[in-house]
């Protein structure tokens, strides 16, 4: 099987890729160039890097030999791929969370309220009359319907996706390994990111009674490179996972956090739990076979039919 996957968030199409090619496959990621983190110098054999603006192009040049497109986040791919392709591509598209979690859906929007196929044509069509563009959640709803399928890597982005399927973020468990013997170390560690209050979330913590000597690291001013991080987490017994982004506590385990399990760290979720133990689902070999299982599944029905003239008809 030939699969192009199409973008990388957090090292996860890598990871896919690698290990693909270990089951037979021929597997190769596709982005654009950059690696503040150093996860595509680590993962080099399995990307290739362009410039942006041979990334569309390279993209659909790619694509005439692949089997399986597998989109990680872009969605602006996914109509260029179906206008050139039509159906005959599978084509998987892939939420990790922030590409998707930001759209704050309206009520109408919700998992159990969707608009019907009917109206959003009926809106698509008065919409190209009247010149206008359509709302960015009506355009992800698009992306998804012209997809073969969409899956998501935490299990609330459901929400934003009808019919979506749960698939686990995998953790290269041949990178993040545990210490044989541990060593002297410190006490806990949380990351502040872009997209992260981390001052919420150390408030949290007092609040509820976890005095811990909690060291915050900043890793959009002093990056720490994906080489490294295994060392880096295993100087501390804990890595605090306490995330709130906006007014929302993020549930889910963050990939940092299943790193540190790997790693033989402790983990605070966000109940103010411990976890010691890194979770099975999350392994990359079991992951893997499940992704290729999914991969077989192709869109079919009416609807789908459908869906792609609607796609003609907004996109003439």
């Amino acid at each position: 099987m030939r699969i192009l996957h199409v973008w990388d968030q957090a090292g996860v199409a890598c990871i896919f890729a690698k290990y693909q090619i270990r089951n037979g496959h021929q597997s190769k990621v596709i982005r654009i160039e950059g690696d503040k983190y150093g996860i595509y110098q680590f993962y080099r054999n399995y990307v290739t890097n362009v410039q942006k603006d041979e990334f569309v192009n390279r993209c659909l040049d790619e694509a005439t030999t692949a089997d399986i497109i597998h989109i990680h986040g872009p969605i602006n791919i996914l109509f260029a791929l179906r206008r050139k392709f039509g159906r005959s591509k599978t084509i998987i598209l892939h939420y990790l969370g922030t590409d998707i979690r930001g759209l704050n859906p309206s009520e109408k929007l919700t998992t159990y309220s969707r608009p019907s196929i009917f109206s959003i044509i009926i809106d698509v069509a008065l919409r190209k009359i009247q010149g206008k563009s359509l709302p960015k959640d009506y355009i992800h709803i698009l992306a998804q319907k012209l997809a073969d399928a969409v899956l998501v890597a935490t299990p609330d982005l459901t929400q934003y996706v009808d019919k979506a399927v749960y698939l686990p973020i995998p953790v290269d468990t041949e990178h993040f390994i545990p210490d044989a013997v541990p060593d002297q170390k410190k006490c806990a560690l949380t990351f502040n990111t872009e997209v992260t209050d981390i001052s919420r979330a150390i408030d949290y913590c007092n609040k509820n009674n976890i005095h811990l000597d909690i060291e915050v690291y900043d890793r959009t001013r002093n990056p720490i490179m994906y080489a490294e991080m295994p060392d880096f987490l295993k100087r501390y017994q804990i890595y605090v996972d306490i995330r709130f982004i906006k007014q929302t506590i993020l549930k889910n385990l963050s990939s940092t956090a299943l790193q540190s399990l790997a790693s033989g760290i402790k983990v605070l979720d966000y109940q103010l739990k411990y976890h010691d133990r890194f979770p099975a689902e999350h392994d990359p070999v079991a992951l893997t076979r499940q992704l290729l299982r999914l991969y077989t599944v192709k869109g079919k029905g009416y609807s789908h039919y459908l869906w792609h003239f609607v796609f003609r008809v907004f996109r003439r």
